[in-house]
């Protein structure tokens, strides 16, 4: 005789059909949570529970996997692991270089991760007039590491321990319906377990490296700016540790045997395939698996295997929950910030009330400077060393009206005389008498807007430029 289960519960006419949310319910969550498991420690051997929305995370994570078979079973655009995981792909804003005058109009996803750190810091208010507020933000890069490919080491988090919960509740239901005798529950959520696991195991195990970008030891520093609107970051550093920011980027490295390098002897094929990730489909291929045999036997169940399944999506999906909340842009804004070794003291945030106050500020910086001689470079080296102060203006403030030249003039002569006193740089930003009877009383009024502005970007750029040399 076949054995009886201990209890068993009589539903009369009610019967809980759960099959029909079984693979689509908490779909995104799950995709989310998954996004950030690079990023932590021992994440990809947290994955053994029973999650809710395995047909949305398979038909997801399938598209990693290259190949006829794989492009057509998920199709969809190929992309790298990197792009893939929102590591890459973010378009970083406009950037000049201060010397060679170079112009990259878009930069890469670490200057667009830089640029957002930037925004949301909140600087200190600079004195004078306030028209529109320009934020701008300066970084004094710090030597990179000799390897410029470097592996990221994961972070700890409380993920760690908030993971028994939905481990927990998947294995003592799984336990209880093999208790009961319901072996269709009892498979149902031993698969779910198992699908989820592997998939977390393969997926994760990907490591996170930083690719810098390699610079002659002779080079010229690299400084320059990023503009992105009324925001502006300033770079000033060497040429290889600004590049990394403006060209480097994140990659993930998975092992051979995700990968599964292979070579296709294809008659209309003569180039090698590679990078086939077909370990990403197989697991992809066993969640979409996973939903068809739950909308199978799931509803052959008890009411009580029913409710110990529909309990375990519930723990899971908490736990997805959680890890969704976590802020992937925000973990690699840190993430650069520390390998770049960034820290508060290397970063300053001024906010400017004009943006004629914010140009001046900005070309005062980028500035080139002798340290030896502890001077400013004269301005006959300047076309020598690349340095086009008009040019880094005209990227603020392109005006061509006599008022603007006169003050862009102003500006000019400052620079070429910086080495000089303060009082006789201030001096050259007022309005001479000549000044004062030929431009009428309107443009002789905002004249000497401008140039309070460009006064008080000089003092604030000699305070700037002593905290530099520390």
């Amino acid at each position: 005789m076949p054995s009886t289960p201990p209890f068993e519960i009589r539903p009369g006419n009610f019967s809980l059909n759960v099959s029909g949310v079984a693979g689509f319910f908490g779909g995104d969550e799950a995709i989310s949570a998954i996004q950030t498991i690079h990023h932590y420690k021992a994440r990809k051997f947290l994955g053994w529970y029973n999650s809710p929305g395995s047909w949305n995370v398979g038909k997801k994570f399938g598209k990693l996997a290259k190949s006829r078979f794989w492009d057509g079973l998920f199709p969809g655009p190929d992309e790298e692991p990197a792009k893939f995981f929102e590591l890459d792909g973010k378009q970083g804003p406009k950037y000049v270089a201060s010397r060679s005058g170079s112009v990259l109009e878009h930069t890469s996803h670490l200057a667009y991760l830089i640029m957002q750190k930037s925004k949301e810091e909140l600087g200190t208010q600079v004195k004078g007039r306030v028209t529109k507020r320009n934020k701008v933000t300066i970084i004094k890069t710090q030597p990179a590491k000799e390897e410029p490919n470097h592996m990221i080491l994961p972070r700890s988090g409380r993920h760690t321990l908030v993971a028994i919960l939905p481990i927990a509740v998947s294995f003592t239901t799984c336990a209880l319906c093999g208790w009961a005798h319901d072996w269709f529950c009892f498979s149902m959520i031993l698969l779910g377990i198992v699908s989820s696991g592997l998939s977390a195991l393969v997926i994760g195990s990907a490591r996170l490296k930083l690719q810098g970008v390699n610079s002659v030891p002779t080079a010229p520093p690299g400084d320059g700016m990023l503009i992105d609107g009324d925001d502006i970051v300033l770079l000033l550093g060497k040429e290889g540790d600004v590049a990394t920011i403006t060209r480097g980027k994140f990659v993930l490295e998975y092992d051979p045997w995700v990968r599964d390098e292979c070579t296709e002897s294809l008659e209309s094929v003569k180039e090698p395939v590679t990078d086939e990730y077909a370990a990403i489909g197989l697991c992809s291929l066993l969640l979409v698996i996973q939903l068809l045999a739950q909308l199978l036997l799931i509803p052959q169940g008890t009411l009580f295997g029913q409710i110990m399944f529909l309990s375990s999506f519930a723990a899971s999906w908490v736990y997805n929950l959680y890890l969704s909340s976590i802020d992937n842009e925000y973990i690699q804004e840190q993430l650069i910030l520390k390998e770049l070794h960034l820290e508060k003291e290397h970063m300053q945030t001024y906010i400017f009330g004009t943006r004629t106050t914010a140009a001046v500020f900005a070309c005062l910086m980028l500035q080139p400077a002798d340290d030896v001689a502890n001077k400013y470079v004269v301005a006959d080296k300047w076309k020598g060393l690349g340095f086009k102060p008009e040019s880094i203006i005209r990227n603020f403030i392109p005006n061509n009206t006599q008022v603007w030249v006169t003050w862009r003039k102003k500006i000019l002569e400052v620079m070429r005389k910086r080495n000089s006193s303060q009082d006789d740089c201030h001096a050259l930003l007022k309005m001479s008498d000549k000044e004062k009877t030929k431009f009428g009383p309107a443009d002789t009024k905002l004249l000497e807007l401008l140039l309070e502005d460009a006064r008080i970007a000089y003092d604030l750029a000699m305070k700037e430029q002593r905290w530099l040399k520390n």
